[in-house]
């Protein structure tokens, strides 16, 4: 009975052993990604510091304005450049948009009869209704069917 528990104890501690080895490694290269993560952050931010410095040099004004010469042919504005409100053309007369609105989405019986034949601008279908005669129905009787019977045959 003891030798199997010092035997077992013995196994727990290889275990054990082998389990703090492993996190300890894995430890150690969870580091070495974060070193190298620092270190590649830190060049980025280099690259970005460098950058914005190029930028600054390059929209300086007076560097700009040497280009625009070079490159642009600007003019000050002028009066003549300038119009007046009466110079634009006069806007469209719109109507009642709201009123034709409610007229198209009318229902039938409370359309005028002008908007009757502009066609609707809701969207939906326009459906033509046909109108059928129909005879009145005739009763089954016995002296109904033989008059309807002696009408047809004359016929």
């Amino acid at each position: 009975m003891i030798r199997l528990l010092n035997v077992l104890a013995v196994l727990g501690l290889v275990a054990s052993a082998i389990y703090a080895y492993s996190t300890k490694y894995e430890t150690l290269n969870l580091a070495g990604q974060v070193s190298k993560l620092k270190s590649q952050l830190h060049k980025e931010r280099q690259a970005i510091a460098v950058l914005r410095a190029e930028w600054q040099l390059l929209t300086r004004p007076d560097r700009l304005q040497a280009a625009v010469e070079k490159h642009i042919a600007l003019e000050p504005i002028g009066t003549e450049h300038l119009a007046r409100l009466s110079d634009l053309p006069a806007r469209p007369e719109r109507g009642d948009e709201i009123g034709r609105l409610l007229a198209a989405t009318a229902t039938p019986k409370e359309k005028p009869s002008s908007a009757a034949g502009e066609p609707r601008t809701t969207g939906s279908i326009t459906r033509t209704v046909t109108t059928t005669t129909t005879r009145p129905a005739t009763t089954h009787t016995p002296k109904a069917a033989a008059t309807s019977a002696s009408t047809t045959a004359s016929r």
